[in-house]
C-alpha cells in the first residue's frame, strides 16, 4: 500500500512537471505583452521581436509544428507576423492599443492617392516661380490653374530654368551702353555691337543697345536672362537671338518695364526675339515686343507665358511656334499684322489673362493653330477675321464664340451680356468675322444677347463649355 501511494505521488508529480512546461511559455509570452503594451497583446509582436517580418511568421509556424497540441501558441506565432507587417505601415500604433493597418493619410480622412495629390498642391505654392512650373503638371493639365498641366509635346514644366550645375552659380551682369556693353562674369564677350552668352545660368541685363543684339549659344544649357530696364534694338535682325540653348527663360524683374524691337530683313531668325529651342516667360515686371520685320517671337520649339505682363505687336504673328504655345499665367496682349498668336502644333490656355488680335488679311485669324487647342482655365478675348475652334473633348473651360457671317468694319463695338451684365466689349482696328471669350463668368445653360454698334444680332443659350453662335 505504501508503495502504491508512493507510485501514485511520483506518477502526480511527474504529471504536474510536464503540465507546467507549456503553462509557462505561454505565460511568459503573456507577461512580455503585458508589460511591453499594456493595451493589447497586437503590439508584443514588435516589442518582443525586431528581426524580419518573414522570420516572424517562420518562427510563428514553427511553433504550431513542433506543437500542434498548443492551438493557441500557434495562432500567437502567426498574429505576431501580421501585426508587425502593419505597425510597419503605422508606426504611431506603437503608442498602444490594437494596432492599425490603416495609414496616417487615411486616419485623417486621406487616401494614399489623396494624401499625394494634396503634398503636390501645397508644394506647388511654395514660390511664385515654382508655382507657374507646377501647373503641366500638375496638370503640365495643371496646371493654377495649371490644370493645363504636362501637355502632350510640351516642355516639362516643373523643369527647373537652370541646370543643376548652374542653379547655385552667382548671376552675371551686362550693361548696356548704347553702341555696345560691359559685363561683369564669366561665359559673356562683347565684339562691336554684339554681346554674346556662350554658358549656362543667370544673366541679368540693364541699359540701352541702340542698334545691336543678345546673341546665345550654349552646348544645350538652359539660359535665364532678368531684363531690369533695359532696351535692346537691332535695325538689322533680332534684337534677341538664340541659336542653341536646351532652354531660355525670359524673365521682367519686379516693377521694371523693358523694350525689345527689330528691324531690317532677316528671314532666317524673323522675329524680334527668336530662338531655336524652347522660349519661356516669367516675371512681375513688363515686356514691350515689336515684330517691325515679320514676328514678335518665333521659337522652333515651344512657347510658354507664366508670368509677367507681355505686349506685343507685330508684323505678322505675335506669338509664333513650331511646336506648341502655352499660356499658364501673366497678363498677355498680342496685336499681330496676320495672326495674334499662331502654332503649327497645339495650344494649351490653362491661366492668366490674354488679349489676341487678328490681321487684315481674310484667311488669318486671333488664333491660329494646326493642331490641337485646348482651354482649361484663364481669360482670354480673341478678335478677327476667324479664331481657331477649341477642341470640345479637351476644353474644360466655359468658352463662347460669336461668328458673323459677313465682315465687321474696323471699329465696330461687338458687346455681348447676360441678364442685363455685360459680359464683353470689344472693337478691332482692323475688319474682323469672329469675337472668342473665356472666362469665370460664363455660366453653363445662361442665355447671351449679342449686339453690333448697338444693333440686335440675336441671342443664344450657351451649352457644355464650347459654345458657337452664328450671327447671321
Amino acid at each position: 500500500m505504501k508503495h502504491t501511494t508512493k507510485k501514485i505521488r511520483i506518477a502526480a508529480l511527474l504529471t504536474a512537471l510536464l503540465l507546467a512546461c507549456p503553462l509557462t511559455a505561454c505565460g511568459s509570452d503573456g507577461e512580455s505583452s503585458s508589460a511591453q503594451n499594456p493595451g493589447g497583446a497586437a503590439e508584443s509582436s514588435v516589442s518582443t521581436d525586431e528581426s524580419t517580418e518573414s522570420d516572424t511568421e517562420s518562427s510563428g509556424e514553427n511553433s504550431s509544428a513542433k506543437d500542434s497540441s498548443d492551438d493557441s501558441s500557434s495562432d500567437a506565432g502567426k498574429s505576431s507576423g501580421a501585426d508587425k507587417s502593419s505597425s510597419k505601415s503605422d508606426d504611431s500604433s506603437k503608442d498602444g492599443g490594437t494596432s492599425d493597418s490603416k495609414s496616417a493619410g487615411e486616419r485623417d480622412g486621406i487616401t494614399p492617392e489623396d494624401k499625394s495629390s494634396s503634398q503636390g498642391d501645397s508644394s506647388s505654392g511654395s514660390s511664385s516661380d515654382s508655382s507657374s512650373d507646377s501647373k503641366s503638371s500638375e496638370d503640365k493639365n495643371s496646371g493654377g490653374q495649371s490644370s493645363g498641366g504636362t501637355q502632350s509635346g510640351s516642355d516639362n514644366p516643373e523643369d527647373s530654368d537652370l541646370d543643376k550645375a548652374d542653379e547655385e552659380k552667382p548671376t552675371k551682369y551686362i550693361y548696356l551702353n548704347g553702341s555696345s556693353a560691359k559685363f561683369d562674369g564669366d561665359g559673356i564677350s562683347v565684339s562691336g555691337n554684339k554681346i554674346y552668352i556662350t554658358k549656362g545660368g543667370d544673366y541679368e541685363i540693364s541699359g540701352t543697345l541702340d542698334n545691336g543684339q543678345i546673341y546665345i549659344e550654349t552646348e544645350k544649357k538652359k539660359v535665364r536672362l532678368h531684363l531690369n530696364n533695359c532696351s535692346i534694338t537691332n535695325k538689322a535682325g533680332s534684337a534677341i537671338r538664340c541659336q542653341q540653348a536646351k532652354k531660355v527663360t525670359i524673365y521682367s524683374v519686379a516693377g521694371t518695364t523693358n523694350y525689345i524691337s527689330d528691324g531690317g530683313t532677316h528671314d532666317d531668325d524673323n522675329g524680334a526675339i527668336f530662338s531655336e529651342d524652347t522660349v519661356v516667360f516669367k516675371g512681375e515686371g513688363e515686356i514691350n515686343i515689336t515684330g517691325v520685320y515679320a514676328h514678335g517671337v518665333q521659337s522652333d520649339d515651344d512657347i510658354f507665358v507664366k508670368g509677367g505682363t507681355i505686349n506685343i505687336s507685330a508684323a505678322k504673328s505675335c506669338l509664333h511656334s513650331n511646336d506648341g504655345i502655352e499660356i499658364w499665367d501673366g497678363r498677355l496682349y498680342c496685336d499681330g499684322g496676320t495672326n495674334g498668336i499662331k502654332t503649327d502644333g497645339y495650344i494649351t490656355i490653362s491661366g492668366g489673362y490674354s488679349t489676341f488680335i487678328g490681321g487684315v488679311r481674310e484667311e488669318k485669324g486671333s488664333i491660329y493653330c494646326d493642331g490641337p487647342f485646348t482651354v482649361t482655365g484663364g481669360t482670354f478675348y480673341a478678335i478677327g477675321n476667324s479664331c481657331a475652334a477649341p477642341d470640345a473633348s479637351t476644353t474644360t473651360a466655359n468658352l463662347i464664340g460669336v461668328v458673323f457671317s459677313s465682315s465687321q468694319p474696323a471699329n465696330t463695338q461687338v458687346e455681348i451680356t447676360s441678364g442685363g451684365n455685360s459680359i464683353l466689349s470689344m472693337t478691332s482696328n482692323n475688319n474682323f468675322r469672329s469675337v472668342y471669350y473665356s472666362g469665370a463668368n460664363l455660366l453653363n445653360n445662361a442665355e447671351y444677347k449679342v449686339t453690333a454698334d448697338g444693333k440686335d444680332c440675336g441671342s443664344f443659350t450657351a451649352g457644355n463649355t464650347v459654345t458657337v453662335y452664328t450671327v447671321s
